[in-house]
């Protein structure tokens, strides 16, 4: 009887350790910013097609997170809102299945509306792919360049 004890276990509130996370990273407007996180990553599980690889989880809000703090301080002139953007975009784009990638850039358009992000041009980058790609004897295909892209924007951040 001794080794079947009952436990209470309950579900974390993902909104509140945003919340309580974006504001100990300095973020003034985390209560709207955490609301739209998790609002995010809510609708990325229910209407993303369901793949392995993907984590909308706890442990991808805690990575995400732990990345907001080092980007605002790097980034002190743009804006909270902009900030929280850019890093959500940046940190789920290259893990996303091509099929996904319209659907996951609408519901961050419709998140954070009248915020326009830049999209990144890498010509080095594009060189040196296009010129390992030419001597491995590959085609280089615009989808695959794009995922290195990703992958390097990922990298970056």
């Amino acid at each position: 009887k001794i080794q079947f004890r009952s436990v209470a276990m309950m579900k974390p509130d993902r909104q509140i350790i945003i919340r309580v996370k974006l504001a100990s990273c300095g973020f003034q407007n985390n209560v709207v910013l955490a609301r739209k996180f998790y609002t995010l990553y809510y609708l990325c599980e229910q209407q993303l097609s369901k793949q392995v690889h993907y984590d909308f989880g706890l442990r991808n809000i805690l990575s995400v997170l732990r990345t907001l703090g080092p980007e605002k301080r790097k980034n002190p002139d743009d804006g909270e809102t902009t900030i929280v953007m850019r890093v959500l975009r940046d940190m789920n784009l290259s893990k996303l299945v091509d099929e996904d990638e319209p659907l996951f850039l609408s519901l961050i358009e419709d998140l954070f509306p009248d915020i326009v992000l830049e999209t990144g041009e890498y010509p080095e980058l594009q060189e040196a792919i296009a010129k390992n790609v030419e001597s491995a004897g590959l085609v280089n295909h615009p989808p695959w360049n794009l995922k290195l892209v990703q992958l390097f924007e990922t990298q970056r951040v």
